[in-house]
């Protein structure tokens, strides 16, 4: 009986080492499989499906252990002293990271939802973030500020974001090209923004410009020729007047 006590105790022992600290992972989807990180923060992940805080929470050090056979809790002083001053930095590095200007992918989180294109504008310490329908661009090579001046109280930006098609094999090395304008206010922090795309293999759009818009000069008025079905297009944008925004001869609408 003494012997059975014993074996069933130091079972109790190594299934609570083995245990120790373990953590339930939300982003697994078998005891195998895991859902790759987004992007990270001061080396932490920041998981898909989990809030930043959440995630940097799954990935800190246990505070406290709790026997499983005595049930007594012991909390350890010196690791919370540890994670509250991550915290503390994390915080900070998350505002940091939202005051530069990027732009990403969100993939789909479901079925029936579809690619999106965010942008993250900033001015001082104000940011916007404005996420686009978007399966055709993905992960893009050339993403820019090609312009960008303040007049009152609004901001008038012009995007340059260009992608090889990475969705269809018979687009070869065509690009998808679009020009993304917003007009922006950072005191009550709404912008209004006009897309137009100059190059696509999805929507068979050819651009015809010469020159790379990537070069433009910013000093002379851009002017971006493109192919469309049976149709040319020009669509300017003039530094002078941005809050003309994005002109053309012939206006198509948002492509």
């Amino acid at each position: 009986m003494k012997r059975l006590l014993v074996f069933c105790f130091l079972s109790l022992a190594i299934v609570a080492n083995a245990q120790k600290g373990k953590k339930i992972d939300p982003t697994k989807t078998s005891e195998t499989a895991e859902r790759p990180s987004v992007d990270s923060v001061m080396g932490y992940a920041l998981y898909e499906g989990m809030t930043a805080a959440a995630a940097l929470e799954y990935q800190l050090p246990p505070e406290s252990e709790t026997d499983p056979v005595t049930g007594k809790t012991s909390y350890f002083k010196d690791v919370k002293k540890r994670n509250d001053s991550i915290r503390v930095a994390f915080v900070k590095a998350m505002k940091m990271r939202d005051q530069v200007f990027y732009i990403k992918n969100r993939k789909p989180k479901k079925a029936g939802e579809r690619w999106k294109l965010c942008i993250n504008i900033v001015n001082k310490d104000t940011n916007l973030t404005k996420c686009f329908n978007d399966s055709s661009i993905i992960d893009p090579e050339t993403k820019m500020v090609l312009f960008e001046k303040q007049v009152g109280d609004s901001i008038y930006m012009l995007i340059l974001v260009e992608a090889y098609n990475k969705r269809l094999n018979t687009c070869g090395k065509e690009k998808e090209a679009k020009l993304y304008f917003a007009r922006w206010h950072p005191k009550n922090n709404e912008a209004k923004w006009k897309v137009k795309t100059f190059s696509s293999c999805y929507k068979t759009i050819t651009n015809m410009t010469k020159t790379p818009v990537a070069e433009w000069d910013k000093k002379s008025v851009l002017t971006i020729s493109y192919h469309k079905g049976s149709n040319f297009y020009d669509i300017f944008f003039d530094p002078e007047h941005p809050e003309k925004g994005i002109q053309s001869n012939k206006d198509s609408g948002n492509e």
